[in-house]
């Protein structure tokens, strides 16, 4: 095998793993099981800003 060849085949491969990890990441994003989780995420910000009690020690 050539330089190219290999290079070419290298970047297919690697195009193909960039596109099954993109298309896993949507997957995982979209899911509606993970609805709950994502809304209780995005509350975060807006909770007040108090320390659980065993983190005011440190």
């Amino acid at each position: 095998m050539a330089y190219e060849d290999i290079q070419m085949v290298t970047q297919i491969v690697s195009l193909a793993i960039f596109a099954g990890i993109m298309i896993a990441a949507y997957i995982y994003a979209f899911r509606r099981s993970n609805k709950a989780k994502f809304a209780a995420a995005s509350e975060i910000p807006f909770r007040a800003d108090t320390l659980p009690a065993d983190e005011d020690k440190r």
